[in-house]
């Protein structure tokens, strides 16, 4: 006892052999990887992500660009509504929005953002869904142009979105998800029965099941939103869809009654998201 409490009998290490701690603020290469934040790709994933992600991209790149042409000069100008809205610039929105993300994420070597990979899995999954109810048009062949990209691209990620998340109802979001499904549903449905029952131009132009994909989309992410809490987030798609939506079937010539129900969509959603901000409510 008597030899552990003295303190000649301590031994202190030398200066030499002393190893400094890593900081809070400078954290190591190694620390890094082992949180699984981020750990730099090897070239060959980057290029496979790159490629994927390139080729993923361009079909909804070369539609925004042309469509957004056809809009400001006039080409078919009675489909301006279709142009601005579900054959055009709010459906690529929603494709893209969820691509860049993805690929952007698989770059550096992070793990893409839930609300990228819902978003991704709706707008495919909806698609192909729907594309089945109403096969004119060309929109199983373009759906099969748009999932086989994807599914390249998410097998070239090298982490992936985790799917799995806990579920509970946000008692701000569920409503405006509701009122979204309430005034949506119908006209997705109503489109797929044009579409189904065009002749002519629009039944090698599928406008109208553009116009359906575009708002099961819509409601389908709206819902995820309000159901989990790490997607919140995603309130902002019903938020902006909403009002361009709504705002183009003003402009453009839509039923009035049905462009300010939409356009009040939009207005609730964006109200919500402000709010919840507002609150501090991030999940």
């Amino acid at each position: 006892m008597t030899a552990l409490s003295s303190p000649q009998s301590l031994s202190v290490p030398a200066a030499s052999e002393v190893t400094a701690e890593p900081t809070a603020t400078e954290p190591t290469a190694t620390h890094a990887t082992a949180t699984g934040r981020r750990q730099t790709p090897s070239r060959a994933r980057r290029a496979a992500v790159a490629v994927t992600g390139g080729i993923a991209c361009l079909l909804p790149t070369v539609f925004t660009i042309n469509i957004s042409r056809m809009l400001l000069t006039g080409v078919e100008a009675d489909h301006r509504f279709h142009q601005a809205t579900g054959q055009g610039l709010v459906l690529t929105a929603l494709w893209l929005g969820a691509l860049v993300p993805l690929v952007r994420a698989g770059w550096s070597g992070r793990r893409p953002p839930l609300t990228a990979g819902l978003l991704h899995l709706a707008f495919v999954i909806v698609g192909a869904a729907l594309a089945v109810f109403a096969p004119g048009g060309g929109a199983p062949s373009l759906m099969a142009v748009i999932v086989v990209p994807g599914a390249l691209l998410w097998a070239a990620l090298p982490k992936r979105p985790r799917l799995r998340a806990r579920v509970q109802l946000d008692p701000l979001l569920t409503p405006a998800a509701l009122f979204a499904a309430a005034v949506f549903t119908p006209f997705a449905i109503g489109q797929l029965g044009l579409q189904n029952a065009a002749t002519g131009y629009h039944a090698h132009n599928p406008h109208y099941w553009d116009m359906a994909w575009m708002t099961a989309t819509i409601t389908v992410v709206a819902l995820l939103g309000a159901l989990l809490p790490a997607a919140r987030r995603l309130v902002g798609w019903l938020a902006f869809g909403a009002t361009v939506t709504g705002t183009a079937g003003l402009l453009f010539g839509e039923r009035t009654s049905w462009s300010l129900l939409v356009l009040a969509v939009g207005v609730v959603a964006g109200a919500v998201a402000a709010v919840r901000h507002r609150l501090g409510w991030t999940r």
